[in-house]
């Protein structure tokens, strides 16, 4: 049997808390890795030395250095759909006139591994506030339902191991209704959610599968104020649906 690497782990936790806090202290990282002040900063140490964070002195604070962004290039590189997607991305949020993100399913959480918003000029939608890298509870995005019906045959067994956690009132948690939802949103091909994630903001998403066999999710963020749900599959759909065959044309010749 392989042995983990704790060490490895470790230093991995600390990085992953930068998505969170951006410029945490010592106490507030050794808090969120579970790790005593002593262990925590030695591992601060290492990355320091290796390039990777550096420290305030004035603030007390670290932060990650640009260094870090050679690790999240060669992984975007490595998935190629990220690498590509980007203008084609643009292109359909600046029509929706809001955002358009990609994500890859980790365990019960979705990874946005791409994100365009619409030019100033066309920007017509009030956005969350997301970025590439964040990491959000797969069960109340439409990205998180549509690839758990992509890649997971028994959906009701995942749904049964997941965590679920209400971030508004009408975040659906009851684990029958929601393997219900995800197993319908497989079989149509998409989803929408309303005010899973917040309350006034929702999402439609679609699944999209590489030729090299690699599953992401696709999709338009939008105001409940302004979208009802058939407005949405009317206008974003059709969009969201021509944006992917787009892109698996353009990965068909990479």
């Amino acid at each position: 049997m392989v042995k983990s690497n704790r060490s490895l782990s470790r230093g991995l936790r600390i990085l992953r808390a930068f998505n969170d806090v951006p410029q945490p202290t010592l106490t507030e990282l050794a808090t969120r890795v579970d790790l005593t002040k002593a262990t925590c900063l030695r591992f601060l140490q290492t990355l320091q030395e290796e390039g990777y964070l550096e420290f305030d002195e004035a603030l007390k604070r670290y932060r990650l250095r640009p260094l870090v962004l050679e690790l999240g290039y060669a992984a975007l590189t490595s998935m190629s759909l990220p690498v590509v997607a980007g203008p084609v991305m643009q292109s359909l949020a600046d029509r929706t006139g809001g955002a358009v993100n990609l994500a890859v399913l980790d365990g019960d959480e979705v990874v946005i591994v791409g994100r365009n918003v619409a030019h100033a000029e066309k920007h017509r939608l009030v956005m969350m506030n997301l970025h590439v890298g964040m990491r959000l509870p797969a069960h109340c995005t439409a990205g998180g339902r549509v690839l758990i019906g992509a890649t997971h045959p028994d959906v009701r067994a995942f749904v049964a191991a997941m965590r679920l956690e209400k971030l508004s009132p009408r975040t659906l948690v009851n684990r029958p209704r929601l393997a219900k939802a995800i197993a319908e949103a497989a079989e149509r091909g998409h989803e929408i959610v309303e005010d899973q994630l917040s309350l006034g903001y929702g999402a439609i998403g679609i699944p999209l599968t590489t030729p090299r066999g690699q599953k992401f999710a696709l999709t338009v963020s939008f105001t409940t104020a302004e979208y009802s749900r058939a407005k949405v599959v009317r206008d974003f759909l059709p969009m969201l649906r021509e944006t992917a065959d787009q892109l698996g044309r353009l990965l068909a010749v990479q």
